[in-house]
């Protein structure tokens, strides 16, 4: 896999994410990604129950070669699916996941595209707090190149212009504040849910796009607590 600078990423991402949508890309907030990867990347989307012993693996990109153990008439069995085809956890297709599902897709499609010169299958996993991880298992959630195909993930479900596009609609570009490392105004927490609603995203995928654009303002801790729980140096109620 080729290197890329994260300033590169973004590039990357908009310019795919422009040339997909054409002449609708200025007037669009939220991306098809399923359109995205079957109609212009030309990968299959599938939907099955995965039955790896990792729960941790929610979607699959196939490379013809690598098995993938699946649930079939309720018995589990390994399937070699088709190079490129794209296999998503079938529970994501509840409604209440569609932020899962689409940056699960997203992400598939990033090891697509900078995987390319190494086509190789590869799974998307969403880290537990709850689960005992191996030092494998950490090197693999946290390598540099998932860290670089996460970026281009968000690249491509919350591209710059369209994050900027959202951002104005909702007065937000002169940045959203965040007080000492990440304390919130209520007001401001439900605009950001507001502008990931829009885009079709978590509020925590949103929030982490906001902070890698630089969109989010960073404040001392003190003011919040001075001017928004209105407590003075001493504590006492001002």
């Amino acid at each position: 896999m080729r290197i890329f600078s994260y300033d590169e990423i973004d590039e990357l991402g908009e310019g795919l994410i422009r040339q997909y949508l054409g002449a609708d890309a200025e007037r669009t907030c939220c991306v098809d990604i399923e359109g995205f990867a079957t109609d212009y990347l030309k990968l299959p989307i599938l939907y099955r129950s995965f039955a790896e012993q990792d729960t941790d693996k929610i979607g699959f990109l196939a490379d013809g070669i690598t098995p993938l153990r699946v649930h079939e008439d309720g018995s589990p069995c390994f399937c070699i699916f088709p190079k490129g085809t794209i296999v998503i956890e079938r529970s994501l297709r509840r409604e209440n996941e569609s932020g899962r599902r689409r940056f699960t897709i997203s992400h598939e499609c990033a090891h697509y595209l900078m995987d390319k010169t190494i086509p190789a299958a590869a799974f998307h996993r969403e880290f537990d707090g709850e689960r005992a991880y191996t030092t494998e298992d950490f090197r693999s959630l946290f390598s540099f190149h998932e860290t670089l195909i996460d970026r281009m993930g968000a690249a491509l479900l919350m591209p710059r212009f369209m994050v900027h596009n959202v951002v104005v609609m909702r007065s937000c570009a002169g940045g959203i504040p965040v007080f000492g490392d990440s304390v919130m105004r209520t007001t401001d927490k439900l605009r950001i849910k507001q502008m990931a609603n829009t885009m079709g995203v978590s509020f925590s995928a949103f929030l982490i796009r906001l902070r890698e654009l630089g969109y989010l303002s960073r404040r001392p801790l003190s003011e919040y607590i001075t001017e928004e729980m209105g407590l003075s140096q001493d504590g006492k109620q001002r």
